[in-house]
């Protein structure tokens, strides 16, 4: 099973039976799974953009080279024949309005940019290296798609002209606006290529308004600290969480989490001295209620109005998390649902927990109901994984 999307309370998935692959959708309201091609509609990562109602770009595999095609109103345009081979291709705006792909040039690659309203295909740049354009966010979109950036350069996507360079890295936009998070050193940055894997140390978060240019730092480290990874943003895009830590022979190993607005507030979780690699999916709840991350296989969960704490062990949801997104824990308004090996727990606003769902299988995933009254969990079995609806204190198989 490959999750995909989960929206609208439905689950949208590709399965493999003993007859072969398809794609499915269940339906949390009726319960229903039902087998259609919904590519169609919302594409699939692998092969299928979607841009908007009947507008989608696909990528052909064939023996004389890799091409990538619009389609729309029924028609049919050749974008490329010699779309590279990397394993995300092509970079989609949230607005749907336009598209950056990779086309092969020799060892290199070229980057263009298409305008979907227009068909203007322009050049951004020539002669790039392949490790330029590797992982889902080598392209980065602000939220509304006017601009969007790659590696230490940002773009304006109407004009496709590169309208500044970061002084700093790993830059990550609100969700809310065109504000750009990143992290900077008060010495001189040094000059890198836009394509080159940028350096995670600084010393300054910086939060950077693209419509007025005005930049605010959120935080200064003390002397002998660094930010040990990109900021997250909440939700709303008004709190940031960050982690710092000290350089000690040569490597950096983070101690703190921290979560501030810039302004007054300022929480700090103190942590053990670990390599920034051992910290995953550091998360912001809607309204930065709560702040969770994971640390070697163990989820710490933060009541950041109360200021409680609990620690859970999820090595084995961590272990298979498919998608970037950590789909082992659920927030809602009144608490936290989360998954651990063979059970799901609610925790309440006192961070009292309860347990709602007991299984023998190992319970990788689960979704939650628009209206928090229905999980739908992927369970492991022996022969691959099944999905089941929970109805409060009631559920039952889904088809497998």
């Amino acid at each position: 099973m490959v999750p995909y999307l989960f929206q609208g309370d439905r689950f949208y998935f590709r399965g493999k039976t003993d007859r072969g692959s398809d794609y499915y959708i269940f339906d949390l309201t009726t319960g229903r799974l039902v087998k259609e091609d919904w590519t169609r509609r919302y594409g699939d990562s692998k092969e299928v953009y979607h841009l908007g109602e009947g507008v989608k770009v696909r990528i052909l595999d064939k023996q004389s080279g890799r091409s990538l095609v619009l389609e729309r109103d029924g028609g049919t345009t050749k974008i490329t024949d010699s779309l590279s081979l990397s394993k995300e291709p092509v970079s989609v705006s949230p607005a749907g309005n336009a598209f950056i792909y990779t086309r092969e040039s020799g060892a290199d690659l070229d980057l263009h940019l298409y305008s979907v309203e227009d068909g203007r295909d322009r050049v951004l740049r020539k002669g790039v290296n392949k490790t330029a354009a590797t992982g889902a966010d080598w392209v980065r979109w602000s939220p509304g798609g006017e601009y969007f950036l790659m590696a230490r350069a940002v773009y304006e996507t109407k004009d496709a002209k590169k309208v500044m360079t970061l002084a700093g890295n790993t830059g990550v936009w609100s969700p809310t606006g065109a504000r750009l998070a990143y992290v900077a050193g008060s010495r001189k940055v040094k000059e890198e290529s836009d394509g080159d894997r940028p350096s995670l140390l600084g010393d300054r978060l910086v939060v950077l308004d693209m419509e007025s240019g005005k930049s605010v730092t959120y935080y200064r480290t003390e002397p002998d600290q660094w930010i040990a990874g990109p900021a997250v943003w909440d939700p709303e895009g008004r709190y940031l969480a960050f982690p710092t830590g000290k350089k000690v022979k040569g490597d950096l190993f983070f101690g703190k989490i921290h979560v501030t607005d810039g302004k007054m507030f300022h929480y700090v979780e103190n942590e053990q001295n670990l390599m920034p690699t051992r910290l995953n999916h550091l998360t912001l709840s809607s309204g930065s209620d709560y702040l969770s991350y994971t640390v070697n296989g163990i989820l710490k969960l933060i009541d950041l109005r109360s200021l409680e704490s609990r620690v859970y062990d999820v090595y084995s949801q961590v272990e298979n998390q498919v998608q970037s997104e950590a789909d082992y824990i659920r927030f809602g308004p009144d608490g936290v649902w989360l998954a651990r090996e063979h059970e799901i727990l609610y925790v309440s606003e006192r961070m009292e927990k309860k347990q709602i769902y007991q299984t023998d299988r190992w319970i990788h995933g689960f979704y939650l109901s628009e209206k928090r009254n229905k999980l739908l969990l992927r369970e492991g079995t022996e022969n691959g994984e099944v999905l089941k609806l929970v109805r409060l204190q009631q559920s039952r198989e889904a088809p497998e």
